[in-house]
């Protein structure tokens, strides 16, 4: 009889830890960064929060990319021909961003832009 009922509570138990909801880390924007003949163009214009920025290189020259605004900056490391990585940024809603390619005068060139978060 005890061990029933240490069985219906112990099965009582472990029911109510499955039923509590498991919060799920917030899922990343994802932004296709592309560069090439001295331009960088973004798919989406970034929301707030976290962003994931896939950085490809579809150019000849070498690249890099840059991210600053809300007091941070991120960089990638210079991209060779066909090069891509990524990173992600998590960015405040409200704060204009600038981003642009920091390879020798690159940005002076065109290879710059900006986007507020929203």
């Amino acid at each position: 009889m005890l061990r029933a009922l240490t069985l219906a509570i112990v099965s009582l138990a472990a029911a109510a830890v499955l039923a509590i909801p498991v919060l799920a880390a917030p899922s990343a924007q994802t932004v296709r960064v592309n560069e090439v003949s001295y331009r960088i163009s973004l798919s989406a214009k970034p929301k707030a929060g976290l962003v994931k920025f896939v950085v490809r290189n579809a150019g000849d020259d070498p690249h890099d990319f840059w991210v600053k605004g809300g007091g941070k900056t991120w960089k990638t490391r210079v991209l060779g021909e066909a090069g891509s990585t990524s990173l992600t940024a998590r960015l405040k809603k409200g704060v204009k961003y600038t981003y642009w390619c920091g390879v020798s005068d690159h940005a002076s060139e065109g290879m710059r832009g900006s986007f507020v978060a929203r």
